[in-house]
């Protein structure tokens, strides 16, 4: 199985974990769980687009060179948080794909969980607000299927690594 599919049926396993009343650790391993799936599922599929399957070893090296704020960042631009650069807009074709935009604006928001959830010791977690999150994440896994092969997810992808590069160009 890949990692991604690992890391959420670990968030469900630690959200389900205590059957009466979930451990507040177990909720919160759960939630950055939930945000480390969504996390490397695009690092996959933008290596995979990126670096060639040979010579061995270059996708995962390519994956390694992802970074969670330029992500971040651009994932802002695709949910409508913030306008889109001016090195990315004149690639994209309008208007973006909803399944787009909520894979981005789910990044989002689970790397706002994720924090709250190893930093935030004042914030609670329930079982349902974190099976929801584990849900929302299946649901962007399930909706790759739909945008995949379109042009404005290549450059999703591409820019998830490189937007930040582009800037400076």
């Amino acid at each position: 199985m890949a990692p991604h599919h690992d890391l959420l049926e670990q968030a469900r396993h630690l959200a389900k974990r205590e059957p009466t009343r979930p451990h507040p650790a177990s909720l919160r391993r759960a939630v950055s769980a939930s945000y480390y799936a969504l996390f490397h599922f695009l690092v996959a599929k933008g290596a995979r687009l990126i670096a060639p399957a040979r010579p061995d070893g270059l996708r995962a090296q390519v994956g390694r060179a992802f970074v969670h704020t330029d992500m971040k960042a651009l994932c802002r631009q695709f949910a409508g948080r913030t306008g889109s650069s001016d090195h990315v807009r004149p690639l994209l074709t309008q208007p973006l794909d909803p399944g787009l935009i909520l894979i981005a604006t789910r990044f989002l928001e689970l790397q706002e969980e994720r924090h709250a959830a190893d930093y935030g010791m004042s914030q609670n977690f329930t079982r349902f607000a974190v099976l929801n999150m584990t849900d929302d994440v299946q649901r962007a896994f399930d909706n790759w299927a739909k945008i995949r092969s379109t042009p404005n997810t290549a450059v999703f992808l591409t820019a998830l690594l490189l937007n930040r590069q582009w800037s400076h160009a």
